[in-house]
């Protein structure tokens, strides 16, 4: 899929690890699901990989998901750049995929009555009420189309799921033969993903297996 070329450079990553990871349950974007310790670590480990490619107090446009633990990743990514996080843009668009009715329910427990909840290439099993890859697609290619002409440097502190589709469109990955959405691989918690040109790069962390929405 031809990319959705943007000028400026985009760092793109998930939040991190939240109560909700760690017990391995289905989040929802309109409860507030706090961060473990480990992902107060992942955050800030995050900024300090922005500060050292940034500089302190960088120029740069930080946009937010504008969910609970999104929103306290980049609190603690905006304190290690020096930025001002009220100036951030939040926006349910960079929201995660939406599980329906099998958000706040255990991984075990939908898939003693639906199956395998992770499915082909690390992927989340849509939810019958919620979202399918092409939605995300389009509600991300809004917020793309939104950004306008704008170049610079751009922070996105989002989600697993969504940010593989963001990464996917932006990056030019090809169309997903199952999913009809180009999806980038999987990143870690913890990891920075850059988009420049149409390309991606690793700029920290790696990426990896298994999701925990």
């Amino acid at each position: 899929m031809k990319p959705s070329m943007k000028q400026g450079r985009f760092f793109i990553m998930r939040h991190g690890e939240t109560v909700y990871n760690a017990a391995a349950r289905l989040q929802s974007n309109a409860m507030h699901t706090p961060l473990t310790r480990q992902g107060f670590e992942q955050a800030v480990a995050m900024g300090c990989a922005l500060r050292g490619e940034l500089g302190e107090k960088p120029k740069v446009t930080l946009h937010i998901s504008d969910t609970g633990r999104a929103l306290q990743t980049a609190a603690l990514i905006a304190e290690e750049l020096g930025l001002d996080w009220f100036a951030g843009r939040r926006t349910m668009d960079l929201k995660e995929i939406d599980m329906g009715s099998w958000c706040g329910r255990s991984y075990g427990e939908v898939e003693e009555e639906v199956g395998s909840i992770v499915i082909e290439d690390h992927l989340l099993r849509p939810a019958p009420d919620g979202e399918d890859y092409p939605m995300i697609a389009a509600r991300l290619n809004r917020w793309i189309d939104g950004l306008g002409d704008e170049g610079g440097d751009h922070i996105v502190v989002m989600h697993g799921i969504s940010s593989r589709v963001l990464r996917g469109m932006m990056a030019g990955y090809p169309m997903h033969p199952i999913h009809g959405a180009p999806i980038a691989p999987s990143l870690v918690q913890g990891s920075i993903a850059l988009v420049e040109n149409g390309a991606e790069t690793m700029l920290f962390g790696s990426t990896r297996g298994i999701e925990h929405a």
